[in-house]
This record gives structure tokens, C-alpha cells and sequence, in this order.
């Protein structure tokens, strides 16, 4: 009986093995290069937003506007929201050319060594934009277009370092280990704690950008 026992750890190791030793690599495995791991596609190609792979668990959530609202106003109250959050924010594209303009942010924040959390802003409209407007009894330039905001999120794990190399493919040892954490560790934390936060936030974030708007709670 005692020899057909084995611990958690032990059994872990013995069906991941850490070094070669002649054994056949394990399927799946690339023998060189970075490990497969999950990486958000979150890309745009030529202007257009491309159909989007989340793993996770939120799929591209559409915002459909035709009014008149604050321009300045909601640019300001997203980046405010992120600021409050910690995300690091870049405008990957500012496009003007009346009556069209685009609008698309990435921000991102490492929320550990280990999972980095991505959100994707894509803002497309076209109108006017400096239509005066009398509100609260003062007058104001407003915004009169139609327009679709997009709205994604997704965790990369592990990111790469400032370098943008990937880690943890260093050696043979290092590319095992990293594997066995993936498997055992983080793929459950990832889906039942980091994904489940991301999430809320981006309700928030949708939240906000419908208040704004004044669309109501649809």
C-alpha cells in the first residue's frame, strides 16, 4: 500500500519531468523559442478593428450613439477613470479629418510580476464637433455625430520583460517550470480571481461612457 502512494508535488514531477535525460519531449512543447502562452489579440489592421479572440471571456462590447453630447467631457471622464486605476495609457491613433474622427487607447497595468491587464478603447464617429449649444443656460460647443465606441479587455500571462523578451525560455529547467505553474497555479487563478476583477472594471468603464452619453442603463 505505502509504495502505491505518492504526494501532490511528487506526482506533479514525475509527470512533468524537469530535465531531459533521453525522455521523449512532452507533446505540445516547442523545444526552442517562447512557450505557448495566452496573449490577447487586440490588434487593428488599416483603420479597422479586426475580429477579436478572448479566451477569457469578453467579447467586444459595442456602444452605438447618434446625438448630440460633450466631447471634451467623456474624453476627459475615461481618462480620468484609468488614471484612478492605475493604467497606463497610450493613444495609439488620433484621427481628425472632418466629419470623421477616430479615437483608439490601450492601457494597460501589471497587476503582478506575473498577469498584465489590457484594455482596448476604440472610438469612431462622425458629425460635427463644435456646434454651440445652450446647456444648464450657458452656451457650450457640443458634439452632433453618430458614432460606435468598442470596448475590449484581456490578461497576458506571463508579459514580457521591459525589453520585450519573452521570459522563462532561458533553459530547459526554466521553460518546464514555467509550465508547471501555468497548469497547476495560475490558469485556475487567472480565470477565478485576475479575470473576474478585469471584468467588473470593464462594466464600469462601460458604464461610465453610457452615462455619459446619457443612453441610461441599457
Amino acid at each position: 500500500m505505502a509504495e502505491g502512494k505518492r504526494g501532490f508535488l511528487q506526482g506533479i514531477f514525475k509527470s512533468i519531468p524537469l530535465v531531459g535525460g533521453g525522455k521523449k519531449e512532452e507533446e505540445g512543447l516547442p523545444k526552442e523559442g517562447p512557450l505557448p502562452v495566452h496573449v490577447p489579440k487586440l490588434t487593428s489592421e488599416g483603420g479597422k478593428v479586426t475580429p477579436y479572440e478572448n479566451t477569457m471571456g469578453w467579447y467586444p462590447h459595442r456602444i452605438k450613439y447618434r446625438g448630440m453630447f460633450d466631447l471634451d467631457d467623456l474624453y476627459k471622464s475615461m481618462a480620468l477613470w484609468f488614471k484612478h486605476r492605475r493604467f497606463e495609457l497610450h493613444e495609439n491613433l488620433f484621427k481628425s479629418k472632418p466629419p470623421e474622427m477616430e479615437m483608439r487607447w490601450r492601457a494597460e497595468r501589471k497587476r503582478t510580476s506575473w498577469v498584465k491587464e489590457i484594455i482596448i478603447v476604440h472610438v469612431h464617429m462622425w458629425g460635427q464637433y463644435d456646434v454651440e449649444a445652450i446647456v444648464n443656460g450657458k452656451k457650450k460647443k457640443m458634439a452632433n455625430v453618430r458614432m460606435i465606441i468598442t470596448i475590449n479587455g484581456d490578461i497576458e500571462s506571463p508579459y514580457a520583460d521591459i525589453f520585450g523578451k519573452p521570459r522563462w525560455t532561458d533553459s530547459n529547467v526554466q521553460r518546464r517550470l514555467h509550465r508547471i505553474f501555468w497548469r497547476w497555479v495560475m490558469q485556475r487563478e487567472l480565470g477565478g480571481l485576475y479575470w473576474d476583477r478585469l471584468y467588473y472594471e470593464l462594466y464600469d468603464l462601460y458604464g461610465l461612457i453610457k452615462g455619459k452619453l446619457k443612453m441610461g442603463a441599457r
